[in-house]
């Protein structure tokens, strides 16, 4: 790689965290294939259409997409499948940063901070929610945006996202919901050159075809089957750790804990298909409000902490972005607004604030990349700010904590 006046030692550094990283990403799989359960993952795709028109049907119908495997061999298959692509889409996402951009040490720095972010590599590979084939369809979306100028290829994007976000709300109603912040706040920071009509325009294109299909799914869903639908779920015994209450430590030395996964998804998870949003609220409530809150300060701790490091970073004025948003406040409160359904109805507080981070740097990163300040050079405490911020990253995957305060289902 080319620097312009930078010495050979701060080259060889860099070169040093990359490869730190790729070591560190193929540790992380590796501790995830041994030692990290993933049936709570498998039970995102235990409904399909056999019974009718139900929520996530399209999530169980993926499994037929690997026919002559067994059932628990194409789970594991779609549980790698969504970490690999999401991982991809950031990586995507890093080389704009880093390299389509221009040249230059900040950019240079993003991009290498972006794997380990709360919602990078570790979320990807050891929370494979089926809802981050939305995330990387948004990282695609945002990089698509900040590369073309044209008008009409930015309006065919969005259409594109769109459609491609409607399909993925038949695998979880919650996408549209999760991800229009993202996609509003791409718009308009990434296709400013846009004229508002265009804008308007490609921010309907991106957000209402998702938003549609969850409506029609909470409308004439069937509910009421979760006995029929259990009897879609097989029978196996599958290592369960929270069954046990192990901990890390009897974990690693290979201790195992193993309950029927026909039972399990059937107590937790199909037997919510039946409830209503008012039933669902009434189930998050009955967490306690002392578990929701702790998740809520830890999540919104996890989103400051992201907003922080990428501000520092590269050097460019988290209130300029902001500022770039003025006159746009109806859509910008759209998007935070359309996040309520999802805090109500679902317990992963600390998740959905992960996501939020995401939806937010995710554009903050790229809108930085474009900036004047980008191209200063950083000062000797930035690096070595930037080199702690990595390694306590990596190290320390706060992402990865779904629920803080809130028990593990067992």
């Amino acid at each position: 790689m080319q620097f312009i006046q930078v010495s050979d030692r701060v080259k060889f550094g860099y070169a040093s965290l990359a490869t730190f990283l790729v070591v560190w990403l193929a540790c992380m799989i590796a501790l995830a294939i041994v030692f990290e359960p993933s049936m709570y993952f498998f039970s995102y795709y235990s409904v399909d259409y056999t019974m009718g028109f139900v929520r996530r049907g399209l999530a169980g119908e993926l499994l037929h997409l690997f026919p002559g495997e067994s059932y628990f061999t194409r789970l594991l298959t779609l549980r790698w499948l969504v970490s690999a692509i999401f991982i991809v889409s950031l990586t995507a996402v890093a080389w704009m940063v880093g390299a389509k951009s221009g040249r230059s040490e900040r950019r240079v720095m993003l991009a290498l901070l972006i794997p380990v972010l709360p919602f990078g590599f570790t979320f990807a590979v050891f929370c494979p929610h089926p809802d981050l084939f939305a995330g990387a369809a948004l990282a695609v979306f945002a990089v698509v945006l900040a590369s073309v100028k044209l008008d009409r290829t930015i309006v065919f994007a969005s259409a594109a996202y769109g459609l491609t976000m409607a399909l993925l709300t038949f695998v979880h109603e919650g996408v549209p919901l999760l991800f229009s912040l993202g996609a509003i706040l791409a718009v308009l920071a990434l296709a400013a050159e846009s004229s508002p009509t265009i804008q308007r325009i490609c921010m309907l294109l991106a957000i209402a075809p998702g938003l549609l299909v969850t409506l029609i799914t909470g409308l004439v869903g069937r509910r009421g089957i979760s006995a029929q639908l259990c009897g879609l779920v097989p029978h196996q015994a599958v290592d369960w750790p929270a069954a046990g209450k192990l901990t890390m430590g009897q974990m690693m030395k290979g201790q195992h804990v193993y309950v029927d996964y026909h039972d399990w998804v059937c107590r937790n998870i199909v037997s919510r298909f039946d409830q209503t949003p008012n039933e669902a609220s009434s189930f998050v409530a009955s967490v306690g409000a002392g578990a929701l809150i702790s998740s809520l300060v830890f999540g919104i701790f996890v989103f400051a902490v992201t907003i922080l490091t990428m501000r520092y970073v590269s050097g460019v004025p988290f209130t300029r972005f902001w500022e770039a948003l003025r006159g746009r406040l109806l859509w910008l409160t759209l998007g935070a607004v359309l996040m309520l359904p999802v805090f109500l109805t679902a317990v992963d507080w600390t998740r959905w604030w992960v996501t939020i981070s995401f939806d937010v740097c995710l554009v903050y990163v790229l809108y930085a990349s474009v900036q004047p300040e980008i191209a200063q050079p950083p000062t000797r405490r930035t690096r070595v700010l930037f080199v702690v911020g990595l390694v306590l990253f990596a190290l320390f995957p706060i992402g990865t904590i779904p629920n803080l305060g809130i028990p593990v289902p067992v």
